[in-house]
């Protein structure tokens, strides 16, 4: 098979991969509580998590988007019951965010969704040599420096 082929079959693959994984992420999950959750909600939450009384600004920082975006998001997830703004004790206004109960839940099973998924997948690749990894994460180095750079 020629090289131009292959790369054609390999970047066919690689877009048809992508698209069923964005459609997937699209629809929302539950995530150990009876809430309906989407990717950036589950996601806004386990940042928040992983990063202790953190504010509003570093978790854009940490997503990687906008802060306005973010505090659209936290609204909708203390309307929701998952998240807390504490007013720290040093400052007039600045403000660190906190898992409620409901949200630590979320937490832990966003947690445990990922587990599970990885366990699988895991599974799925035993039969794979270390070589074969190796040469899978240069061709998705390749990609995402092509990405990078469009």
């Amino acid at each position: 098979m020629s090289n131009s082929l292959s790369t054609e079959i390999m970047i066919h693959k690689f877009e048809k991969v992508m698209n069923k994984y964005n459609k997937s992420e699209k629809k929302p999950k539950y995530y150990g509580t009876d809430d309906l959750l989407y990717r950036a909600e589950v996601h806004t939450i386990d940042a928040i998590g992983k990063n202790r009384k953190i504010n509003v600004t570093d978790l854009a920082e940490y997503l990687g988007i906008t802060k306005g975006a973010v505090s659209q998001m936290v609204d909708k997830l203390i309307k929701k019951d998952m998240v807390n703004k504490k007013l720290l004790s040093d400052t007039e206004n600045e403000v660190s965010l906190e898992l409620t109960e409901k949200g630590s839940l979320v937490y832990k099973g966003h947690e445990e969704y990922h587990k599970e998924h990885y366990a699988e997948i895991s599974k799925r690749l035993e039969h794979l040599s270390e070589k074969d990894v190796e040469t899978f994460l240069d061709i998705l180095n390749v990609v995402e420096n092509f990405l990078d750079k469009r």
